[in-house]
């Protein structure tokens, strides 16, 4: 294994490391669970819109796939792709796998079947496990062979005890897909003692279990990962709203007619179920958690505003450090700052600066240590990964632009790759996207990037819900006493809502084609 990263000391990046608080080792992500299905009672574990499972049944239905898999010969450590909806039916699912000694391939039917062959085809995967009735079928594995299906609730053998064979620490619990550079789906393989890890640091960092948790996130997204074992592990109840995560009536309605506790979503969504949310829906909220975009300062006064007595907690961490490596306890005070910090370590983690990032002032690219860190990447080779050391020294170079206040809060800047290079400067999206934002008032605002085939590319502004009586000469005029005349959009439009992707996060790429369309054929030649 490399001993740098991308040729930088590690003494340079370690000179000024902060560390979360103290943890204990963790043990691998079974041992937190088992103890509560061995012991499995009536209460309810999963529920969803179609049914309930109950603690015994989820054992039932977990050590069945489990037995499944091992009649059909699954080899310790291999992937098994889990092809569900957002359902109780997922958890089982999940769950199976990882008592057979496999590791899982989360793949929600509810993705657009291109996304979903590819993720399949890249897998390797030889067996699925499906919901009952869903076997697929020939259209659903694309390409070559399709995988040998178990469907969740088949097995009709003789009960079956827990993994004789338990994966050791480091052997994959899942492989989640993000979006390569490439355009080609990577894979990120994380440990049983990376996910042990990061759901005892959860236990350890948020005071409350939680009685209830409202799941609303993919099974493709990381955020799911949090949300299942966290709730499991303290024999929580995990409630599943609607399989459409961004259905935020479904969401208020479920909070209000279960009583939830806990709930974690993108501030995005967050600030739409804000919206939809009836008088009193979510008042039974102990702890809401935004992650997975920017959380911005007015979205820290609409909570406050309406649910005074509920945690806020803004999380920070990418698919590579098992869901999380930072947060911060928002408080009314945030929402009068320029931006909300997504503060400090998590217990058990350490963050580093590489410091000279653009733009000065203490910004930097952040990298992350500790036992929450991925094993890498499915495939991948030693040249140019992110990774380095083993076990809880394992670091990841995130990409990821920081900056710390006087206070020891970090605060996100964007990414060290996600710049523009126009009339010969760096600009970076974020802080124009923030400018703007900011200028016009909008709950939301995102830049779309039209590449024209001569000439450099254009910036257009797309927000949801501006300020009335916004004129675009005068956030132009704003725009250009803070931003170089390149960057400064080129044109706003107003939309209903910013469009996003299955798993609820910005769809940059819709908004580069949205750009292009009303660019037109005129502007895509030379100014």
């Amino acid at each position: 294994m490399q001993e740098e990263v991308a040729h930088h000391p590690e003494r340079e990046v370690w000179r000024s490391a902060a560390r979360g608080p103290w943890l204990p080792p963790a043990p691998p992500v079974l041992d937190l669970i088992t103890p509560h299905l061995d012991h499995a009672g009536p209460g309810p574990a999963v529920t969803d819109p179609d049914g309930v499972l109950s603690y015994a049944e989820l054992r039932r239905l977990t050590l069945g796939v489990a037995a499944s898999l091992r009649a059909l010969g699954v080899s310790p450590g291999e992937p098994v792709v889990v092809r569900t909806r957002l359902s109780r039916w997922a958890v089982p699912a999940m769950l199976g796998v990882l008592y057979a000694g496999a590791h899982y391939v989360p793949v929600d039917t509810a993705f657009p079947s291109g996304r979903q062959t590819a993720v399949i085809n890249a897998s390797g995967a030889r067996f699925a496990v499906t919901e009952p009735g869903d076997t697929g079928g020939p259209s659903a594995w694309g390409a070559g062979r399709p995988p040998t299906v178990v469907e969740v609730g088949a097995h009709r053998g003789p009960a079956v005890g827990g993994s004789p064979d338990r994966p050791g620490p480091e052997a994959p619990a899942y492989c989640l897909y993000t979006s390569g550079s490439s355009g080609r789906p990577k894979g990120v393989l994380v440990s049983h003692a990376a996910l042990g890890y990061s759901t005892a640091a959860r236990i350890a960092h948020y005071r409350e279990a939680p009685g209830v948790y409202l799941l609303c996130s993919s099974i493709s997204f990381d955020s799911s990962v949090a949300g299942i074992y966290w709730t499991l592990a303290t024999g929580g109840h995990l409630v599943i709203p609607s399989a459409d995560p961004l259905d935020t009536g479904a969401v208020a309605a479920a909070a209000h007619a279960r009583r939830a506790s806990h709930l974690l979503t993108l501030p995005s969504l967050y600030d739409a179920l804000l919206d939809s949310a009836d008088a009193g829906a979510l008042d039974s909220l102990r702890t809401v958690i935004v992650a997975g975009e920017t959380c911005p300062p007015h979205l820290v006064r609409r909570h406050f505003a309406g649910l005074p007595d509920t945690a806020l907690s803004n999380e920070y961490g990418p698919t590579e450090c098992t869901v999380w490596a930072l947060a911060h306890r928002c408080a009314p005070a945030d929402g009068q700052r320029d931006s909300v910090p997504i503060g400090r370590p998590v217990p058990g983690t350490e963050i580093g600066l590489v410091p000279g990032g653009p733009g000065g002032g203490g910004t930097g690219e952040l990298w992350v240590r500790g036992p929450g860190v991925a094993l890498g990447y499915a495939a991948e080779t030693d040249a140019g990964t992110p990774f380095a050391g083993d076990g809880a020294r394992r670091t990841y170079r995130t990409g990821d632009l920081v900056r710390f206040d006087e206070q020891g809060d970090a605060h996100f800047a964007g990414r060290a790759d996600g710049q523009l290079k126009l009339a010969g400067m760096r600009i970076e999206l974020s802080e124009i996207e923030h400018l703007v934002r900011e200028h016009t008032g909008a709950s939301a605002a995102a830049l779309g990037v039209a590449a024209g085939a001569v000439g450099p590319p254009r910036l257009m502004a797309f927000l949801v819900r501006p300020a009335a009586g916004l004129r675009s000469v005068d956030l132009h005029a704003a725009l250009r006493r803070r931003l170089p005349r390149a960057a400064v959009p080129r044109s706003v439009h107003t939309l209903e809502r910013l469009p996003t992707l299955p798993n609820g996060k910005l769809d940059r790429a819709a908004l580069d084609r949205m750009a292009v369309e009303r660019l037109g054929p005129a502007g895509r030649g030379a100014e």
